[in-house]
C-alpha cells in the first residue's frame, strides 16, 4: 500500500475541524500561509487540501480570495470518498462523471449557445492551438476554458455549478492526460481536434453530433490514463 499523501491527511483533519464546528458553515478558513504554518508544512500540500475539499463541495471559493464552508455542510458520503481515495481513484470517477455530464452538455450547447458563447468558445480554442503549438505548455488553462464555456452554453445553472463543483478535480485529470502528450506533436493535433469536432458541430446546431464527438474526446481522453485497466 502505498504511503498516504500529506495532502490527503490534512484534508481529512480540516473536514474534522468542520465538522467538530471549529469552522462552522459560512465561516472563512485561515489562509493559505497560516495552515501552512498551523500544520508545519509548505504551502502546496495545504492547496491541493483544499483543492479536494472543494472539489467534494465542503468548501467554496469566493471574489475578493479565500476559502469558506459551505453553508449547507451536512455528513456528505461524497465528500469522505474525495478525501480517503487517491488520486487515480479519484480521477477514475470523475471520467464516470464527466461521461454522464459532458456529451449531455455539448447537446445542449447546440441548441441554446448564443452567438456571444459560441464566440468564447472559438476564442478557447484558438487559446488551446496556441498553447499546443508551444512545446513547453500543456494547454490546461486554455482546454478548462473551453469545457467551462461550453457548459455557460447550455444556460442550465444546475449543470454549470456541477462543473464548477470539480474543477479542482478536472484540472489535476488535465494535468495528467494533457502532461503525456508534451513533444507529441500528433498527439496534441489530435486533442485539438477534437476540441475543433465539438465547437464545429455545436456551431452547426447539430446536437446528436456534438454529442458523440464529445464522447469520443472523452473515451481518446481517458485512454492518456493509466488506470483503467
Amino acid at each position: 500500500m502505498s504511503k498516504e499523501k500529506l495532502s490527503q491527511i490534512i484534508s481529512r483533519e480540516l473536514l474534522k475541524l468542520i465538522e467538530a464546528g471549529k469552522y462552522p458553515p459560512g465561516s472563512k478558513l485561515p489562509t493559505e500561509m497560516e495552515l501552512a504554518a498551523q500544520f508545519g508544512v509548505s504551502r502546496i500540500p495545504i492547496r491541493e487540501a483544499l483543492s479536494v475539499l472543494r472539489a467534494a463541495g465542503v468548501i467554496n471559493s469566493r471574489q475578493g480570495g479565500g476559502s469558506f464552508v459551505e453553508e449547507r455542510n451536512g455528513s456528505s458520503i461524497f465528500s469522505n470518498i474525495q478525501i480517503e481515495n487517491d488520486d487515480a481513484e479519484l480521477i477514475r470517477h470523475l471520467f464516470e462523471m464527466r461521461k454522464i455530464l459532458e456529451p449531455e452538455a455539448a447537446y445542449l450547447a447546440a441548441l441554446r449557445r448564443t452567438p456571444e458563447q459560441l464566440e468564447r468558445m472559438r476564442e478557447a480554442l484558438q487559446w488551446l492551438e496556441a498553447e499546443l503549438a508551444d512545446d513547453s505548455k500543456i494547454g490546461m488553462e486554455a482546454d478548462m476554458e473551453f469545457h467551462r464555456s461550453m457548459f455557460l452554453a447550455t444556460h442550465n445553472p444546475v449543470m454549470i455549478q456541477a462543473m464548477e463543483n470539480l474543477s479542482s478535480l478536472y484540472e489535476r485529470a488535465l494535468q495528467i492526460t494533457l502532461q503525456s502528450n508534451l513533444g507529441l506533436k500528433q498527439k496534441r493535433k489530435a486533442v485539438y481536434q477534437e476540441h475543433l469536432n465539438i465547437l464545429s458541430a455545436i456551431e452547426m446546431e447539430e446536437p446528436e453530433l456534438a454529442k458523440i464527438q464529445c464522447a469520443i474526446h472523452l473515451k481518446n481522453a481517458e485512454k492518456k490514463l493509466d488506470l483503467f485497466s
